[in-house]
């Protein structure tokens, strides 16, 4: 699975309620890892140098894409974690996953002038196969900075519970092609310091396995990837 569920739709949320300024881009805090891209793909894709281009619905081809790359190995904080970059039509967002035996992590987010840490880290997908009917669930503290502000704007924390299901198996056909895929369902709630829910939200994605996000949390289509057609990809 490529992106794996991500919260990046509830964050948006979150920064502009925290009433989050536009800091100047900050310099990225850890020094990344060179890797030469190798690897087959996984059933959930992790392999670095694996790309997916996205538009969303209604767009023209010849509209900007948005791009997602898994660019491999980073240094963060100590741990060896693996970094992924989305970018385009306004977009540049870097994740931090801790691919573990068990599944999958998310345990860091940056934006320009924004940096989301969970923890416990967000268990994004298991590593068993998916079917119809897969759940799970957890809870996290999702710390906000914003690098560039004020000293007393930052941290900011909030209290995150999450639940992941897998509601429906069919085919759909975008414009890379017709896929086999699951429908799964991300469903978090949000509460503040307080203890006060601030939001509930539940975001759809279309899965492919050995392919990854066909359709994304936020509404865009798959065009293109470069494992299509590799590794048991459709």
């Amino acid at each position: 699975m490529h992106s794996i569920l991500r919260v990046s739709t509830l964050i948006l949320f979150t920064v502009s309620l925290l009433g989050a300024c536009a800091p100047a881009a900050q310099e990225r805090e850890e020094a990344r890892v060179d890797v030469t891209p190798s690897g087959p793909a996984a059933y959930r894709p992790e392999a670095p140098g694996s790309q997916w281009t996205y538009l969303p619905d209604g767009a023209g081809l010849d509209e900007p894409r948005v791009r997602i790359e898994i660019e491999g190995p980073t240094v963060v904080g100590g741990a060896v974690l693996t970094a992924w970059h989305m970018e385009g039509r306004g977009l540049d967002v870097r994740w931090y996953r801790d691919h573990r035996e068990d599944g999958t992590y998310l345990v860091r987010e940056e934006r320009p002038g924004t940096l989301i840490s969970f923890d416990p880290p967000i268990l994004e997908w298991t590593q068993e196969p998916m079917y119809v009917g897969m759940r799970w669930s957890g809870t996290t503290e999702a710390t906000i900075r914003f690098p560039g502000a004020d000293t007393e704007r930052q941290p900011d924390q909030l209290s995150i519970e999450y639940a992941v299901e897998v509601v429906d198996r069919r085919d759909v056909r975008v414009a890379a092609g017709t896929f086999d895929v699951f429908v799964v369902n991300f469903t978090t709630l949000t509460r503040d310091e307080a203890g006060d829910v601030i939001e509930t939200l539940t975001q759809e994605t279309w899965v492919a396995p050995n392919l990854g996000e066909v359709r994304t949390e936020n509404g865009f289509f798959l065009i293109d990837s470069n494992l299509l057609g590799t590794s048991g990809a459709p």
